[in-house]
């Protein structure tokens, strides 16, 4: 018998022996009062810690075993991980390894710039690229994953058809593990994946479609249709445009103004954030309520129906042979790292939407009910009720995903191994590679790695806590 069968076993026997001895010391059965006895003997150590520590004493009685299996398995491995950054060797087992001080964190921190990963030694090399690539990675992902998740959180409260479905469909990623999920991003993103062959078959189409009927007449009415529904539905409300819609139309107009490229025409650049600071001006007019809107929208809509007229898409859109790309491999493109972004949102989006509609359904109907009575615009509501109601369950969630930001490994080791280069280089990767695929492994290194990252995350999570108690303060 194994050593925890053993444990297992002399414990049970300890239950029931030692149960039995007690209630029958202390309590009088009969032969008709066997379930009762059975009962009682279930229920022995609850009793049994009653009757030592008192009926207040149960409730941390009950949770000492969870805590010593969370210390020794959680609390214990931290201790030996900060002891193990102070030595060094080769060796697994503890006491032959011997006693450096700092010297790993000197050999991380041996640089002339900080900034500047180039100018630091092998360790602080690797160690520093892995850090920065992290934070911008976290920079990036956490604000896109928090409000993905609670547009999407917003989107299946509401009473709509397939409700349950679709929460299923959101959250059926997380149930699947990393090896299947870089697996799946694999198989659509190398070089003849499903997106490459997607985008080839678009291609051929567009090139047939430009020779029957000329490119620019399609794609100029194509998006004259569009931009028409767009603005109907933006201005279909008798009493004020939608927002939602005209979020829609901002985009549509970025997009044509930075195409048609207005500013060229004075020798001037930047129509595309002419276009974006348009765009979020109807979105503001909207959104506040503004008697302007209606005509603003009417305004903008003749002004990209004439941006349209001016585009030549022929030259704005290059509809040669489609040259695959493989999407994960290709240096100075930003497209591994962009990959790294959506994949990891795809993944673990569900979960944190989980969290979000658990802390919107807590929020009381009512308030929107009176908030309808008085002719609230739904962004006002949004604002002013939905978001600093669930903001405490925000904060859960913004916690979460950067503590779970920093510890972006799997994605990245199965979908790009740390490459083109040092592109997609992770600390994590960083802290395994040291320790486990090195020829002469470092574990005292890899330790110190691993508790200068866990205080990065430590700072970030108490920076965040602070910031967000502050703001409730005020």
């Amino acid at each position: 018998m194994s050593l925890a069968g053993s444990l297992m076993t002399g414990l049970m026997l300890a239950w029931v022996l030692g149960g039995t001895v007690w209630l029958l010391t202390t309590r009088t059965y009969r032969i008709t009062q066997v379930g009762r006895f059975a009962m009682d003997l279930l229920g022995f150590p609850v009793e049994l810690t009653q009757s030592l520590f008192g009926r207040g004493g149960v409730p941390y009685a009950l949770l000492l075993p969870n805590m010593a299996i969370f210390g020794l398995f959680t609390f214990a491995p931290m201790i030996l991980n900060f002891y193990v950054s102070f030595t060094g060797g080769s060796s697994i087992i503890l006491f032959e390894r011997p006693w450096v001080g700092w010297e790993k964190y000197g050999d991380i921190f041996s640089c002339e710039n900080f900034l500047e990963p180039r100018t630091c030694e092998n360790a602080g090399y690797n160690f520093f690229t892995g850090l920065y690539n992290t934070l911008w990675f976290v920079v990036i992902q956490v604000p896109i994953m928090c409000s993905v998740a609670l547009l999407t959180a917003i989107v299946v409260n509401r009473d709509i058809k397939g409700r349950g479905f679709w929460r299923a469909m959101f959250f059926y990623p997380v149930m699947l593990s990393p090896v299947v999920i870089a697996n799946i991003w694999n198989w659509v993103l190398h070089r003849k994946g499903v997106l490459n062959e997607t985008l080839d078959g678009a291609t051929g189409a567009l090139n047939a479609l430009a020779g029957l009927s000329g490119f620019d007449m399609v794609m100029t009415v194509s998006l004259a249709v569009i931009l028409m529904v767009v603005t109907e539905r933006a201005l279909r409300s008798a009493s004020e445009p939608s927002t939602a819609w005209t979020g829609v139309f901002a985009v549509i107009l970025t997009l044509l103004t930075a195409w048609a490229n207005p500013l060229s025409l004075l020798g001037l650049s930047g129509s595309f954030w002419l276009g974006l600071a348009l765009g979020l001006f109807l979105v503001w007019l909207v959104a506040s309520g503004k008697s302007a809107a209606r005509t603003a929208i009417m305004g903008a809509a003749f002004l990209a129906a004439v941006m349209l007229l001016s585009i030549q898409f022929s030259t704005v859109f290059d509809l040669g042979s489609y040259r695959p790309n493989n999407w994960l491999v290709t240096p100075n493109t930003g497209w591994p790292f962009f990959w790294l972004v959506f994949v990891f949102c795809w993944s673990h989006m569900g979960f944190y939407m989980l969290i979000l509609l658990a802390g919107l359904q807590a929020i009381p109907r009512d308030l929107y009910e009176a908030a309808k009575m008085d002719a609230t615009r739904p962004w006002r509501a949004f604002t002013r009720i939905t978001l600093p109601l669930v903001m405490p369950t925000l904060t859960v969630v913004i916690i979460l995903s950067l503590i779970r930001s920093f510890q972006i490994f799997d994605e990245v080791y199965l979908l790009t191994g740390g490459g083109p280069g040092r592109e997609t280089y992770m600390i994590v990767q960083n802290i395994y590679e040291v320790a486990f695929t090195d020829s002469s492994p470092d574990y005292g290194q890899a330790a110190a790695g691993s508790v200068l990252m866990a205080a990065i995350i430590a700072i970030f999570t108490f920076g965040q806590l602070w910031l967000t108690r502050r703001q409730s303060d005020l």
